[in-house]
């Protein structure tokens, strides 16, 4: 019954590893997310626009000390959009 117990708070404790949120995003949280919501909904600001290459645009956003990129590819139909934390 101990060893039941002990488990089931690990898995717990494990599992809310894993949840992010926007004033401590990770790259997982980022996957799903657009300029638009970034800067909508989590309060992002756009800082800088910089086009590197004939169809890529980079957006650089800031929110408090957190900076995050996004990629937009309209060329490339396996990669439209892809925010990351530099």
């Amino acid at each position: 019954m101990k060893k039941l117990l002990s488990i089931i708070i690990l898995v717990l404790l494990w599992g809310n590893i894993s949840y992010s949120n926007p004033n401590n995003p990770t790259d997982e949280w980022l996957a799903d997310k657009t300029v638009n919501q970034l800067i909508q909904e989590y309060g992002y600001k756009l800082f800088s626009i910089t086009p590197s290459g004939s169809s890529t645009t980079v957006y650089t956003l800031i929110n408090r000390k957190i900076v995050v990129s996004c990629v937009v590819a309209s060329g490339n139909p396996e990669m439209k959009l892809y925010c990351f934390l530099p």
